[in-house]
């Protein structure tokens, strides 16, 4: 008896639960919304009991349930033409629609999958990897760091007998970029798409990066259209891993369709260029399944933050380097935290401008190519989000740039960051390359911008930023005669405030547009000084404004840091900075950064009073906190004693 009669007889019995349709309305969904579910292998056990399997593999019998469960409650398994029909106007998704789909051209999708949909009269989508087509009969497929049988994927034969069914759309998982690649000197294999690969010769130019990917999209395209007689509309992503710059080439080549592993329900209106989707595996419980179909997955949202300087990591000695890292790590995944705010630059003097990068760039001296290892590293063994620390404009280029000036010294004030003026058109095009290749050559998921974003009430003086106030905002070329007008020298601190505003959006841009896009989204973090948080007309000192940044960003980081301050009484400052805070960001909004270090005397502070300072701002409301620095070398704060203030893995089993 073949697989597939088996799996009609087996079913059978299950096909009552048709009969128990809810078709209400799910309060939880919008007309037009639809989840995407995405399954990769399918096992037999009753027929293949040796099988080897891998993650995401899940039984025939765990999809059966899972197929009874979406007709039990109602929900309308749809085709992408209809979501395309729906997006157009031609024709609405019926309630409580969702998307199937099945990655990695396994023969299990043939010989399990198919029987079912046609069964139950469900559409699905299966993606193909074109390179593992293309492998003959009898050979073996490279997989991950493995090879698997040419017969565990499916056939250019099999995948055109299902082409002709209304219920199968076959889309691209690439032609051979599911895959790791080299990513750096440390030899970490990170996805091919989404990669500059490393070799001993140096990492691929941006040009051969683009050039490879445009390849790829094309072979697929092309290897489609020889065997099916038509190119992919759709591309899903290996590893749900892309860029901007995947996503452009994908379209050039017939593919405006994409899908991600973002966990979140999509709407027909808003016509993104990728789609999230929800992540299935053995594990997946009926609870997770029906929480996925109706939108109401859980995700954790409380932020905790270890504020990490990599100068702290990096050293001459290469093993001594690589000892570092691991003491860094093993107290990341100790310390139950749900993020590192990590260094992106290097800074040994401490002034807080950037002398060189960490990572390669085309503008700055490179100290060592190590942020891309530590950030890869701390996702993927502390299992953490990682936040790129960069400056805004506190990049030291040496002579020959045009740096902010203060019109009291004439040049750059030297009891502040030597900041590059931002109104320097040369400048900003620098400094956009600088966040254009930390996106290329890196991995992280979001970014913190510096405390060096600030001017304060006599800058910028510089030759540029007099012409661009008198070109864009229409003030007197003069520093000097702005401030002797009241109403100019407000609107210049507004003007102020919004550019900088601006262009931290422009490098959130230029960042992202070669960054990978995986399973987290990309969110952006900006400091900002206590003083503007309790002192309002401070802004024209730095401007900044809180109510403005909690608009622009979706963190607001308060540097909470009272000894910094001169407060004298802690408790009171800290207390009344969370409650001013919150009178202008929501709390889901806002993080408040205290110090571990008091820099009056270069002394640690008590790893119980940075304790009972995260009790004294939760009390008041503030969820999200974390602290700076982390002097993980000596072990400082001690994480037994923060634990039960700080770590999310403690709150959750206190919970329990």
């Amino acid at each position: 008896m073949s697989k597939w009669i088996a799996a009609l007889l087996a079913l059978s019995l299950a096909m009552p639960v048709f009969a128990a349709k809810n078709t209400g309305r799910d309060p939880g969904r919008d007309p037009g919304e639809f989840s995407v579910i995405s399954y990769h292998d399918v096992i037999d056990l009753d027929q293949t009991p040796d099988m080897k399997i891998f993650p995401q593999t899940i039984t025939r019998n765990l999809l059966v349930k899972h197929f009874n469960l979406i007709a039990e409650l109602g929900y309308h398994p749809v085709s992408y033409q209809q979501i395309i029909d729906a997006r157009e106007g031609k024709q609405p998704l019926p309630e409580k629609a969702i998307l199937l789909t099945f990655d990695d051209g396994y023969r299990s999708f043939y010989e399990i999958v198919y029987p079912l949909l046609k069964l139950y009269d469900y559409p699905a989508i299966t993606a193909v990897v074109g390179s593992w087509l293309d492998v003959p009969a009898g050979q073996r497929v490279p997989y991950g760091d493995t090879t698997l049988p040419r017969e565990r994927f499916m056939t250019w034969d099999e995948l055109r007998e299902m082409q002709q069914s209304p219920l199968v759309e076959i889309a691209s998982h690439t032609y051979d970029l599911h895959k790791g690649i080299i990513g750096n000197p440390f030899g970490n294999q990170q996805p091919a798409a989404t990669t500059s690969a490393w070799s001993p010769s140096g990492y691929e130019s941006e040009s051969e990066y683009v050039t490879r990917i445009r390849n790829d999209m094309q072979t697929t395209r092309q290897r489609f259209q020889d065997e099916l007689g038509k190119g992919p509309r759709i591309m899903i992503w290996p590893y749900g891993a892309y860029s901007n710059v995947t996503l452009e080439l994908a379209a050039e080549a017939g593919m405006p369709h994409t899908f991600s592993l973002l966990g979140h329900v999509n709407n027909v209106q808003e016509n993104p260029r990728e789609m999230g989707r929800y992540l299935i595996d053995q594990e997946t419980s009926l609870e997770t399944i029906e929480e996925i179909l109706a939108d109401r997955t859980w995700e954790r949202d409380v932020e905790r933050i270890v504020h990490v300087d990599l100068d702290y990591v990096y050293d001459e000695d290469e093993v001594q380097q690589g000892e570092n890292l691991d003491v860094l790590l093993d107290r990341v995944k100790k310390q139950g935290v749900s993020t590192v705010y990590l260094q992106a630059y290097a800074d040994a003097d401490g002034n807080g401008v950037a002398e060189a990068l960490y990572f390669p760039n085309r503008h700055m001296p490179m100290k060592a190519d190590l942020f891309n290892r530590v950030a890869w590293q701390l996702k993927k063994r502390a299992g953490v989000k990682v936040y790129a620390w960069m400056p805004v404009m506190a990049f030291d280029l040496g002579e020959g740039y045009q740096y902010i000036v203060d019109a009291r010294h004439g040049q750059s004030n030297p009891d502040y960051y030597r900041r590059l003026s931002p109104y320097d058109e040369n400048n900003r095009r620098i400094i956009r390359e600088i966040y254009e290749d930390l996106g290329r050559m890196t991995k992280f998921d979001s970014l913190l911008f510096h405390d060096d974003g600030l001017l304060n009430d006599f800058e910028d003086a510089n030759p540029a930023a007099l012409q661009w106030y008198a070109r864009e905002w229409n003030l007197p070329g003069s520093v000097t005669q702005i401030r002797q007008d009241e109403t100019k020298m407000a609107e210049w601190t507004r003007h102020k405030t919004q550019s900088l505003i601006d262009f931290t959006h422009e490098l959130r841009d230029a960042a992202d547009h070669y960054r990978q896009h995986d399973n987290k989204r990309f969110l952006i973090a900006r400091n900002i000084y206590a003083p503007v948080v309790l002192e309002p007309e401070s802004e024209a000192w730095f401007a900044q404004n809180l109510e403005e940044f909690g608009k622009a960003y979706d963190y607001t980081a308060v540097m909470a840091m009272p000894y910094m301050e001169g407060a004298k009484d802690t408790d009171h400052w800290l207390r009344r900075l969370a409650s001013e805070a919150l009178e202008h960001v929501p709390a889901e909004r806002l993080v408040f950064e205290l110090q571990a270090m008091d820099w009056r005397d270069q002394s640690p502070v008590p790893s119980e009073t940075l304790a009972h300072w995260m009790q004294v701002i939760r009390s008041e409301g503030i969820d999200n906190y974390g602290y700076y620095p982390d002097d993980f070398i000596n072990g400082h704060p001690e994480t037994s004693v923060l634990r039960r203030d700080f770590s999310l893995t403690a709150h959750l089993g206190d919970a329990l």
